[in-house]
């Protein structure tokens, strides 16, 4: 198996393991006045970027994750923030994200920009990808 092929499953064990997590039972998390105190939902994890916020905030200030925030992706220089450590393919690319670049990115991020570190492997439903996209020009003042 190649690096890509095992860090997919490495992820998507860490997703299992997260979301059996956090299920609403009283043998997981820490009961404060009828909520949990941890194992929370990350905004957005019922709308459009629910496969995007295990690893990226959606806020313009949210919580740092393993990847930037998404608040106002679209129309932002690639490799936009200096202090992450992006792939070298990532690091170097050009220009802003497009919604077209996006929509390239997303269906298939290895062909879009060889180099890259990105786990996802891609969403080949273009409609899907739309919506996603859609949602993310949301995301901004």
């Amino acid at each position: 198996m190649n690096t890509k092929t095992l860090m997919a499953i490495a992820l998507t064990m860490m997703l299992n393991l997260l979301w059996s997590c956090s299920t609403d039972t009283p043998s997981r998390g820490v009961r404060t006045e009828g909520q949990y105190r941890y194992a929370a939902q990350p905004q957005g994890h019922d709308g459009p970027a629910r496969g995007c916020v295990v690893c990226h905030s959606l806020g313009k200030d949210g919580p740092l994750r393993v990847a930037p925030t998404l608040w106002g992706i679209v129309g932002a220089d690639k490799g936009r923030f200096k202090w992450y450590g992006y792939s070298t393919a990532l690091a170097q690319a050009q220009g802003a994200w497009t919604e077209k670049d996006l929509d390239d990115y997303l269906a298939d991020p290895d062909k879009f920009l060889p180099g890259t570190n990105k786990t996802l492997i891609g969403i080949a439903d273009a409609g899907q990808r739309t919506e996603l996209i859609d949602f993310l020009k949301t995301l901004r003042d």
